[in-house]
């Protein structure tokens, strides 16, 4: 149902959806202070390095090497002027992001629930289910906004183009519905071309919620609502071919290469996504008053993504999952604010909130990251599901020249730490589907780290890879013994 126009001023006092959202972004500020890290931040904020200090050349983010990457998107490109005009760092400016992320986020997902309910409490009631409603096994990763996974991903691109995806389709019934105004439906184009760029599989959930939101309303519109629609389409799509730092057709081309790292995505769904369960029945009611809702169309084209996925192996498909999530836990939040059957009350809302109890239990923990650094022990961190404790590396920002290759241990966290901080490695912790010689990489680093590989050639393989510092890897090294971090990590000379 439309959102009704003209809400009383007095509704707008009494709307618990601003609590909630200050809330949100004031905790988001106090994570921000304190910097809780994970492992895609490294790569966000080399991208924001390599394009403060050169955005017509940055070159790869990650390697020594001349490629395009598709993390230099818009939204790093804006970062990293900010970061050149400030003179702040990008891990830095990557920080001060995140809280406006959020802000973007929550204002999207009122948005897009106002265009779909009139119901007052729907918008709250969506942002506590999109929070908490996920499984009883949290996971960071791009996309999968859960309260748990909040303070880690807040300033990811994925979760800026999450909620620009969220007020495009807010905008996108708005502009159908209304007489054409050619600006608009431009605008909508341009936010779409936006979207594509900032996160690629996000676009997916966008294309996929923009056509549940279309197909209903193909019979009635003018003539010159489908022509302003199509060019707004042809806009999108132009602007995104003349972004001049990657292909998006040679992304697309290259997705096969990236199926192996996400086929994590489809093990044992039920532990990741079960409690969303609770949020199915609400599809029904939706789906029998109306065989062309837009969360039941969003819903099952994305649940028919996630299937072709992990039937066919193209395991990527699966970043499709928190389209299947959000339009049920939306559809949840829109039934439950308003009248619910007696016969349903008794069972559906207690379901609800034990869900929500136990989405709540799971995933608090990370908020934790506001507590004193001594108050998080790893006995707290295990009891309270925290996320592993990231390793400090950034005394390394006093020794790196920008640009210079520093040799990783087979360490988790230092290889996905190095380029945040100015410096290279020699393969990148990411596969790079635009890294015509990953494969070759990985083997030569996989060399110089053993330690039965002969002297010469890992001097060899030292100085193809322009190799300046060797960190953690002692027998590797034959220069001196630069620095030593906080947390006993050893930065040798290379030569």
């Amino acid at each position: 149902m439309p959102v009704a126009t003209g809400t009383p001023p007095t509704t707008e006092r009494r709307d618990p959806y601003r609590w909630l959202a200050g809330a949100l972004v004031v905790l988001a500020v106090g994570l921000a202070v304190r910097r809780p890290w994970s492992g895609d931040f490294g790569i966000h904020a080399a991208t924001v390095e390599r394009l403060r200090l050169s955005l017509a050349h940055p070159g790869n983010p990650l390697v020594d090497a001349d490629t395009p990457s598709p993390y230099y998107s818009p939204y790093t490109v804006a970062l990293a002027v900010i970061a050149r005009l400030t003179g702040l760092a990008p891990v830095t400016v990557l920080w001060i992001a995140g809280p406006v992320v959020v802000a973007v986020l929550l204002c999207g997902l009122r948005a897009f629930v106002r265009t779909l309910s009139g119901r007052p409490l729907a918008p709250t009631l969506a942002v506590v289910f999109v929070l908490l409603l996920w499984g009883v096994k949290n996971r960071v990763w791009s996309g999968f906004v859960s309260l748990w996974a909040l303070p880690l991903v807040m300033a990811f691109p994925s979760t800026l183009a999450l909620g620009l995806t969220l007020l495009l389709w807010a905008g996108l019934p708005r502009v159908l519905d209304g007489p054409v105004r050619w600006p608009r439906y431009l605008g909508l184009g341009a936010l779409a071309a936006v979207i594509a760029l900032v996160h690629p599989f996000t676009a997916l959930t966008a294309a996929l919620g923009a056509l549940a939101l279309v197909v209903p309303r193909v019979r009635g519109r003018p003539p010159a609502a489908w022509l302003a629609l199509g060019t707004a389409t042809v806009e999108a799509a132009v602007l995104v071919g003349l972004w001049p730092y990657w292909s998006f057709v040679a992304l697309l081309r290259a997705s096969g290469d990236l199926d192996a790292i996400h086929r994590s995505l489809y093990d044992r769904p039920w532990l990741y996504y079960g409690l969303a369960a609770v949020a199915l029945p609400a599809l029904w009611p939706r789906w029998r008053r109306d065989r062309l809702d837009p969360l039941v169309l969003l819903f099952a084209s994305a649940a028919l993504v996630v299937a072709i996925g992990g039937l066919t192996g193209r395991y990527a498909l699966g970043r499709a999952w928190p389209a299947v999530l959000l339009s049920a836990q939306v559809a949840l939040a829109i039934e439950l604010s308003g009248p619910v059957p007696r016969a349903l009350r008794r069972i559906w809302l207690p379901a609800t909130v034990l869900a929500c109890a136990a989405g709540l239990a799971v995933q608090a923990g990370n908020l934790l990251y506001l507590a004193p650094s001594p108050a998080l022990t790893p006995g707290v961190r295990r009891a309270a599901h925290m996320y592993v404790a990231w390793p400090d590396y950034s005394w390394l920002d006093r020794y790196l020249r920008p640009g210079d290759v520093v040799l990783t241990p087979d360490d988790y966290f230092a290889i996905r730490t190095v380029p945040a901080y100015g410096g290279r490695t020699v393969a990148p912790a990411w596969p790079d589907p635009f890294l015509p010689d990953e494969a070759q990489r990985d083997r030569d680093l996989a060399a110089m780290r053993d330690p039965a590989t002969d002297p010469l050639r890992r001097d060899a393989l030292l100085v193809k890879y322009h190799v300046r510092w060797v960190l953690n890897v002692p027998g590797a090294a034959s220069g001196p013994l630069v620095a030593t971090g906080p947390q006993g990590q050893r930065l040798y000379a290379a030569f």
